[in-house]
């Protein structure tokens, strides 16, 4: 289901591309030099760093295991980033 213009989609995609850009500057890689030991495209972590689309899952599973987290921990960290009482299916 695609949220375009939802503004608490826009949330919750900041701050995945937040927490993946820091786990990515952990590990002290630039974009390209994660995507090519890994053999994925640059534009697909810039996206998602930037929040320009909404990431599959299997993009999700598949840049957490680049960055050597759970995808349980990146939902959670998403979570405890979010205002308090925080809902995407209120108004």
């Amino acid at each position: 289901m695609q949220h375009k213009y939802s503004k608490k989609a826009e949330i919750i995609l900041e701050l995945m591309g937040q927490i993946i850009k820091e786990e990515r500057n952990k590990l002290n890689k630039s974009q390209r030099l994660l995507a090519d030991e890994y053999g994925v495209e640059k534009s697909l972590l810039n996206r998602i760093e930037n929040s320009s689309n909404e990431a599959k899952i299997i993009s999700i599973f598949t840049i957490c295991e680049m960055l050597g987290i759970k995808p349980s921990s990146l939902i959670k960290r998403i979570e405890e980033k979010l205002p308090q009482g925080f809902s995407v299916l209120e108004d």
